[in-house]
């Protein structure tokens, strides 16, 4: 019977995903950390270099390629436990990263993968996710839905267990999702805020809003531009210090705007 105030509608086949993607992420022993950091500079950078000459790079990007940068200088935060229980560390960084498309009238963020993004610029890296954007079949993942409408025949307890135990092969886990995940909120709206995402990594990074806030520098305040981060770590595979570390690695690069053009007019306000 359908009511005159509401209709039913059918769930899309690529919802199946989400709800297995929660599922299995509930296996994870994950500790969630929430903080800030300073990205005046890096920002300024980015106006002053598109007024100059043109060219809006893009601020996601440039965050990307600062995680992947920070995990370069120590991969064991993105290892992985195989099933002989042996630690597997990738030299090269992945980040899988969920790109909005629409799949048969209804919009879905599958994950596409940057490869060796530690060792890229920030203009390639964001040449490659426009690309995808405006193509998606030019990622593999998008190729791989026949296989995702066959997998999706089989029991939900069956497709729990694939998920779950998919970091237990880290080889093929690199292969489909990357070696770390990276969320980019700002990509589906706007505003302040942290988010946490399904831990499907060993390291998982979402993007969240940014504030303009004012603080006291030398007497005065001064207005800043402040990003929320959130950094989630398979604690079964990531202790504490090494995760401090990274944090603090990350901080320091976006902070600095690292890899970024710095104009004098951007070291101004820094």
């Amino acid at each position: 019977m359908r009511h005159q105030d509401s209709k039913v509608v059918r769930r899309p086949w690529v919802r199946h995903l989400v709800i297995d993607a929660g599922r299995a992420a509930r296996r994870r022993h994950a500790v969630h950390g929430l903080f800030e950091v300073d990205v005046t500079t890096a920002r300024s950078a980015l106006r002053s270099h598109e007024a100059v000459t043109g060219e809006d790079l893009s601020f996601t990007a440039f965050v990307i390629s600062c995680v992947a940068r920070a995990v370069a200088a120590d991969p064991t935060v993105q290892a992985y436990r195989d099933l002989r229980g042996r630690e597997v560390i990738f030299d090269q960084v992945d980040i899988g990263l969920p790109i909005e498309v629409d799949v048969d009238g209804s919009p879905f963020a599958f994950t596409h993968v940057l490869r060796d993004a530690g060792a890229r610029d920030v203009r390639d890296l964001q040449n490659e996710i426009h690309a995808v954007k405006a193509d998606p079949h030019l990622s593999p993942s998008v190729g791989k839905a026949p296989w995702v409408r066959a997998y999706l025949l089989l029991p939900g307890f069956v497709r729990t267990g694939l998920l779950g135990s998919l970091h237990r092969f880290p080889h093929r886990q690199r292969a489909l999702a990357g070696t770390v995940g990276v969320t980019a909120v700002g990509m589906f709206g706007a505003g302040g805020g942290w988010g946490i995402a399904f831990q499907l990594h060993t390291l998982s990074i979402v993007i969240g809003g940014i504030t303009r806030r004012p603080i006291l520098c030398q007497g005065h305040l001064v207005d800043r531009e402040w990003l929320q981060l959130t950094v989630s770590v398979d604690h079964d595979i990531v202790d504490g210090a090494p995760t401090a570390r990274f944090v603090s690695r990350l901080r320091t690069l976006l902070s600095s705007a690292a890899g970024l053009p710095v104009t004098a007019a951007s070291k101004r306000v820094s």
